[in-house]
């Protein structure tokens, strides 16, 4: 374009290029002119991309994006097998054969050793991928089977990815019936391990798996459902200890399985855990809104769920005979737990019912034998048949105010319930509600109706009273950055409610809490702490706790050897890690004993998790050595030579202001240690640093 102009090319792997040729002038004429650079040292295989760029004083400019692949191995992809039957597959991968005479094969086998070779196919000498297909035949049914493509050319040989199928099991090992065209698994009598459930049977799709029909098939490990499936009925999989996963063959089901765990299509219902996952723990995904019937039932090693928030929903039968589960947390999100969801949890101890719930179902804690106190909140109506039956861990129950029905043997067989706490008016009750429940005392509120001097053959008595203070917090002294706990105790039959004040006006915090917790304490946390402790009837206050946060004082305990022998005498004082096999004595200093009992302070760092000592000296001594040892405080003190520093000490728990003085020291060193031998068995001491001048 009339002006002096170089130009030159980017190149490399992406569209960043990264790299350059030599700048070359083309001079200031008006026509188009080419430009051509070699470049060599180019990988095998790979695309490269390329543009010009070109600049004179008008500016610079970039012409459009081209590419090329140099000439290198095959690339390969393993696809999908497809048509996969009880002893058949077809293997299925693409192959680009690189612009080079190439030929490719199928290596497969039980193991990704594979083993076994399909035969070589001519792929030609093209650009663009080329597909690849071998059947299989001679397989055994409900095996699970590797493959991967391979294909070599003058440039190398290239695999790829590695993918599986498992053979559908033989029909003839299923029991079924027929409903409105359509199969339903009502059991199997195969040999077990992995089992894929076909498609098809007899010409009509299988759309369900009943009830019970792999019960207690402990030969089965892993279990293939077909994309025809649309329901599977509780206690299909009930008692497969062994059972490992549960996969989807296919994309147009009803489910999805992911890691094992099978979900309906939308993955908003979980459907199915498998019982015998190694896993102890699982955590629910947040997309989940809903639990299952029977989803997690007869999970005998899982001792832990977490229940995300916006489950709405735990379906009959969901955690039922889950034995080692550990009192999961409900979110208050949920509304329905369903019937028997958590019958026969033998290890759950305590449970928090949503104050959303308004049903208690049929057995729905059935036989949740180490259950030791429970509160149904005031949405719940309705205590349902069995709920509570055989619970005989339970001592303490808080029933709310709106529950209007507890129905037959809801509580039958809790044989150590003590204590019944009723927030409303009596409920209308069924047969043997309280059945051998014969400790139990019924309480209830002032003004509350409907009861007599008996309830359900259990006697009554009538809540009177306020929480009883039992013990106040105490006062003490913290350092900086240290962690302290406040407690307080009372005491009543009715459940207690917490709150801990700052200076009678900063709430803390409330809840159910008897203890207060205050961690990285600082010096704006100094002041008063009371708790108010409140039941329905009322409430009461503690006495005031003063907490003093000071500054923290360097210190660390020693071991404080004290040795006794004869005044004059000169001690040798040696230390060990250990006493077997052969104990190696370690010279640690000598002390010229100026009374007849001395310290010796063992300063070393690290202190050691262990350490033995001993004291000697040569002659004979008319009065035998012998040591005493416990841990004294090293505390450092810090300022000039020569000048003062008082040491204070004040215990932990007391009255904030009783500080003692316990030393007036000379400092003959800007760092020295101070041994406090006079705090072995006293309660817990804090230090301050005074100067003096």
């Amino acid at each position: 374009d009339g002006y002096p102009t170089s130009a030159w090319f980017q190149w490399g792997t992406t569209t960043n290029y990264g790299n350059l040729t030599s700048a070359t002038g083309l001079g200031s004429g008006t026509n188009a002119l080419s430009l051509s650079a070699p470049l060599a040292g180019l990988a095998l295989g790979v695309t490269y991309h390329f543009r010009v760029a070109a600049t004179n004083d008008n500016g610079l400019v970039y012409g459009g994006d081209q590419s090329f692949t140099t000439l290198g191995p095959p690339q390969v992809s393993t696809l999908p097998a497809t048509a996969v039957s009880t002893g058949s597959a077809t293997l299925n991968g693409t192959v680009n054969p690189n612009g080079w005479p190439t030929t490719a094969w199928f290596q497969w086998g039980t193991t990704i050793n594979y083993g076994s070779l399909t035969s070589v196919a001519d792929l030609g000498s093209g650009t663009a991928a080329v597909p690849l297909s071998a059947p299989l035949a001679g397989l055994t049914p409900g095996v699970t089977y590797h493959f991967r493509v391979a294909a070599t050319n003058d440039y190398g040989l290239a695999y790829g990815s590695d993918q599986s199928f498992t053979t559908t099991t033989s029909p003839s090992e299923f029991n079924y019936t027929i409903n409105n065209g359509s199969i339903t698994i009502t059991g199997y009598t195969g040999p077990g391990g992995a089992v894929t459930i076909p498609d098809w049977i007899n010409g009509l799709p299988v759309t369900s798996i009943g009830y019970n029909a792999f019960t207690d098939c402990t030969r089965l490990t892993n279990l293939t459902i077909p994309n025809s499936l649309t329901s599977i009925e509780r206690q299909a999989f009930w008692h497969c200890t062994n059972l490992a996963s549960i996969s989807v063959d296919g994309l147009n089901s009803t489910y999805s399985s992911v890691n094992g765990v099978l979900f309906n299509k939308t993955q908003t219902t979980l459907v199915q855990y498998p019982a015998g996952i190694a896993a102890t723990s699982y955590t629910i995904p947040d997309s989940v809104t809903s639990i299952g019937e029977g989803a997690f039932e007869f999970g005998a090693r899982l001792t832990n769920v977490s229940i995300p928030n916006g489950v709405t929903s735990i379906g009959d039968y969901a955690f039922w005979a889950c034995n080692s589960l550990t009192n999961p947390t409900i979110p208050n999100s949920v509304t329905n737990i369903g019937d028997s969801a958590f019958a026969e949890c033998a290890s759950l101890t305590s449970i928090t019912i949503p104050n959303r719930v308004t049903r208690i179902g049929v057995g729905t804690f059935s036989d949740c034998t180490r259950l030791t106190s429970l509160t149904i909140p005031d949405s719940v109506t309705t205590i349902g048949t069995n709920a509570f039956f055989d619970c005989a861990g339970l001592t303490n129950v808080t029933i709310g105010s709106g529950v209007t029905d507890i129905r037959l043997f809801a509580f039958y067989e809790c044989t150590n319930l003590t204590a019944l706490h009723f927030e409303g008016n009596a409920p209308s009750l069924g047969g043997y509600v309280f059945q051998d429940d014969n400790r139990a005392t019924v309480y209830y509120l002032p003004g509350a109706t409907g009861w007599g001097t008996t309830f359900g053959g259990l006697p009554t008595a009538l809540w009177t009273q306020v929480p009883t203070l039992q013990a106040s917090p105490q006062s003490q002294t913290a350092e900086a950055a240290s962690a302290v706990g406040l407690r307080v105790q009372a005491s009543n039959p009715l459940p207690l409610f917490y709150s801990w004040y700052l200076n009678a006006t900063n709430l803390l915090s409330s809840g159910t809490n008897w203890q207060l917790e205050l961690t990285n304490l600082q010096g704006s946390q100094s002041g008063v702490y009371t708790a108010v402790i409140s039941n329905v009837l009322g409430a009461i206050t503690s006495a005031p706790a003063r907490l003093n946060v000071i500054a923290a004082v360097e210190r660390r305990p020693v071991p404080g050897v004290k040795v006794t022998g004869e005044a004059g005498s000169l001690l040798n004082v040696d230390s060990a890690d250990s006493l077997s096999p052969a104990p190696n004595w370690t010279p640690l200093g000598s002390i010229s004993l100026t009374s007849t009992s001395q310290y010796y302070f063992d300063v070393t760092l690290p202190l050691q998790p262990q350490r033995f000592y001993r004291a000697w000296q040569t002659g004979a001594p008319s009065v035998v050595p012998s040591l005493d040892l416990h841990l004294v405080p090293a505390i450092t003190l810090t300022g000039a030579i020569g000048h003062s520093v008082r040491l204070d000490y004040i215990n932990q728990f007391g009255p904030t202001d009783a500080w003692f003085t316990l030393d007036m020291v000379t400092l003959t060193n800007t760092s020295q240690l101070y041994f406090d031998t006079s705090a072995w068995q006293q309660s817990p001491r804090l230090y301050r640093l005074v100067p003096s001048p």
